[in-house]
């Protein structure tokens, strides 16, 4: 897998992204950074790729449990499936209720995925999907992927743009995430700041990794990071509309 890092491309608020926003981002990686479609010697986009699938399931209200000393609540939850990365898991996002709940990553066995499609009292549902066009950095050899990442709700119009970019030598974030920042630095650089005519600019994400039930989370990068990553994007990204 590599290790990875998310920009977000920031919009002011309650702007969405458009398709000229995509071709500026894809301009830079294909004629400055000299990027080649993955599998491909060509310079084009390609075929969007699904990267994940995320069902939301939400409570109308949270259910009463300041009797229980401990409480696991599934008041909000967010189930993901990585399609490239680990299609055949899915990954939930515990939130516990209030506003400094607890969050934990946590991978579920199929009971608790049919347990979460069935249960009745979820009255808010909803499935985001984030799918991608990629490049290699060089050629098909090459240490770096770059995606651009698109998220939206089932078939609608993008409502979030990211680049997600992979350095594939490093299996930690401690031994390769100096590299990585500097590359998603010099890519941040290239796309340029917001001004007029030319909205919107290229935000690195620091997930917090730490705040995720830390001891589960392995010092090497893998699905659960990834889930703690899209996570980010998706409260940064959706958060601004």
């Amino acid at each position: 897998m590599g290790i990875k890092c998310i920009l977000l491309f920031k919009l002011p608020k309650g702007v969405l992204p458009t398709k000229s926003d995509a071709e500026r981002i894809i301009a830079v990686l294909t004629e400055q950074l000299c990027c080649v479609q993955e599998g491909s010697r060509g310079q084009g986009a390609g075929e969007k790729q699904l990267e994940a699938l995320i069902n939301i399931y939400k409570q109308t209200q949270a259910p009463d449990v300041t009797a229980v000393a401990s409480p696991v609540s599934l008041a909000d939850v967010w189930a993901f499936r990585l399609a490239r990365e680990a299609p055949s898991k899915t990954f939930l996002m515990l939130r516990q209720p209030g506003p400094r709940g607890e969050l934990r990553v946590t991978e579920a066995e199929a009971s608790i995925r049919t347990f979460l499609e069935r249960r009745l009292d979820y009255r808010q549902r909803a499935q985001l999907v984030i799918q991608s066009y990629s490049w290699n950095m060089g050629d098909k050899h090459s240490d770096v992927t770059i995606k651009l990442l698109q998220v939206s709700q089932q078939a609608q119009t993008p409502k979030v743009l990211a680049v997600e970019v992979t350095y594939h030598p490093a299996a930690d974030l401690a031994a390769g995430g100096a590299v990585l920042a500097e590359l998603a630095q010099h890519i941040i650089d290239l796309v340029g700041p917001e001004r007029p005519g030319q909205p919107g600019s290229l935000v690195l994400l620091s997930p917090d990794y730490a705040r995720f039930n830390p001891n589960e989370l392995s010092a090497t990068f893998g699905p659960m990071h990834l889930v703690v990553a899209y996570n980010e994007l998706l409260t940064e990204g959706l958060g601004a509309r």
